[in-house]
């Protein structure tokens, strides 16, 4: 073979592995569900595409006024290390929330983001 084509294999093949590596936390679905409207939940479950580590995960919960509303501290599930939970302190009333997670997987890459739900009447 060709040094050129041994070269450019050997590339690619490097290229891929790295981009395995360097992959991060996705979010890929919540409960209470983004954008929906549900009874109060007890608590915040955020499910990831890989692993995170709660001691450095977790959420920030404010209502429709942007008052922040007190949450537990993150753990995971232990039959599921991809599925953040996070407990809620009170009851929520009826209305507009905002979650901003946050979320630090096993290779210690750092995602954040948000997303909104609703309490219903």
């Amino acid at each position: 073979m060709p040094k050129t084509i041994i070269a450019a294999a050997a590339f690619v093949a490097a290229t891929l592995a790295t981009g395995a590596a360097l992959a991060h936390p996705e979010f890929q679905s919540a409960e209470p569900p983004a954008g929906k409207t549900s009874a109060a939940p007890k608590q915040i479950r955020i499910l990831f595409n890989e692993s995170v580590i709660p001691q450095f995960s977790g959420i920030e919960l404010k209502d429709q006024a942007g008052k922040p509303v007190a949450t537990g501290k993150a753990t995971v599930d232990p039959a599921n290390k991809k599925l953040m939970i996070v407990p809620l302190k009170d009851q929520l009333a009826p209305g507009d929330y905002k979650v901003e997670w946050h979320a630090v997987s096993d290779d210690t890459h750092k995602v954040k983001g948000t997303y909104s739900f609703g309490v219903a009447r």
